[in-house]
């Protein structure tokens, strides 16, 4: 009698449509609740039925493989790898590799007329390790060749084990011969994905870390992208910060009007304010992260910083773009001064940022130009970012 895998075979052939059935015979789509298909050809008259649990003559790994994992196959020929996994997860269901998989699939289809994991049948319904041959190859010899002799001389009992001493004295010494997929991969795949993870938390950012830090002096660390200074101990009094402003006139943001922007979060055309003398003014601030209030220096030029930890304590440069904002500073080009000190580039809503600039590492601040309201958003997310920078250079 022709077994069921064999007659499923012969459906899907000829193209016959599968329909899962669930313990109360209903139609379902989930394979996992389904406990037979059902084969119905184009005209919908039905032409067979099998249980799901049932356990073929396909062997993955020397198990047999039950008839769901094959029709789950099938139903997934079209899928690509990774969905295929998924539903197997999600179904709890045994994975088939990709190899192995389409090889099934062609098997299945009438691509191939063998497959190297379907087991040929012996005569008394027992499993062989010969793979399933064309039926032209196993065809009984009977022409009474040396090979036909050898072919008829097993035993009456099970016709596997022959009666021939020489034939099965050489039959002891025969090993299965392993595929590329067993060879390469083993018995049970592994992922070694893990293994990359460890090797960037281990080896790669370890490396990272200590050619920076051989390329920085003493008592300096790397930030958000940029080079700081550090006093030493953390816990000790931290001088007040400094930020530094543009003295250009056609500034948005002066040292007439910086404080009516940064501590009154408005912001006034410095053409309409007097002028300070000094170039300078003090701003305290209070953070929600640093537990006391800071008070920020804001001058407009570099004339008082006499000794070079002044520049230790920048922690923000406003820039209008212009490279000649630079010229007197301790780093005068944009791409050496803002890899130490955090940078700000603010301009109106609808003014196009120039092309050099955004090449900057500096922060792109838009502002409204007539609706004030908006101020304290910008003021907010200002300081906000700020208070980062200074939390990373030990403010607390």
């Amino acid at each position: 009698m022709e077994n069921s895998l064999e007659r499923l075979r012969e459906h899907l052939k000829n193209g016959y449509k599968i329909i899962l059935k669930d313990s109360e015979g209903q139609d379902t789509d989930d394979i996992a609740k389904a406990i037979e298909v059902q084969t119905e050809s184009s005209n919908g008259s039905s032409k067979g039925t099998f249980l799901l649990n049932e356990e073929t003559e396909i062997e993955i790994d020397g198990s047999p493989v039950q008839l769901r994992v094959i029709i789950h196959c099938w139903m997934n020929k079209d899928s690509s790898a990774a969905n295929y996994l998924a539903d197997c997860k999600n179904k709890q269901l045994t994975n088939v590799s990709f190899l192995q998989r389409t090889d099934l699939i062609n098997w299945l289809s009438g691509k191939t007329e063998s497959s190297q994991y379907l087991k040929a049948i012996g005569h008394n319904g027992q499993t062989s390790d010969k793979a399933n041959t064309s039926n032209d190859e196993s065809a009984p010899l009977t022409d009474g060749s040396p090979d036909a002799k050898l072919a008829t001389s097993g035993s009456a009992g099970n016709g596997l084990v022959p009666s021939d001493p020489v034939l099965a004295e050489t039959m002891k010494n025969e090993r299965v011969v392993q595929d590329h997929n067993s060879a390469l991969r083993g018995a049970r795949p592994i992922n070694f994905g893990y293994l990359i993870k460890d090797a960037e938390l281990k080896l790669v950012q370890s490396i990272k870390g200590s050619l920076r830090g051989s390329k920085l002096p003493p008592g300096h660390k790397v930030a958000h992208g940029r080079v700081s200074k550090t006093n030493g101990s953390s816990s000790g009094p931290r001088k007040d910060p400094i930020i530094l402003i543009p003295s250009a006139a056609s500034s948005m943001l002066t040292i007439a009007n910086i404080k009516q922007f940064l501590h009154d979060s408005k912001y006034m055309n410095p053409r309409d304010l007097p002028s300070t003398p000094n170039g300078l003014v003090n701003i305290e601030k209070n953070f929600e992260r640093i537990s006391r209030p800071i008070r920020f220096i804001i001058v407009d030029n570099t004339r008082m910083f006499t000794k070079p930890e002044y520049w230790d304590r920048v922690v923000a440069v406003f820039t209008t773009g212009h490279t000649w904002q630079f010229n007197n500073y301790q780093w005068n080009t944009p791409q050496e001064l803002f890899q130490h000190c955090k940078g700000y580039y603010f301009h109106f809503a609808g003014d196009s940022v120039p092309q050099h600039v955004q090449q900057w590492n500096v922060e792109k601040v838009e502002l409204d130009k007539n609706k004030r309201f908006k101020d304290v958003e910008v003021v907010r997310y200002f300081w906000h970012s700020l208070e980062k920078e200074l939390i990373s250079r030990g403010y607390h």
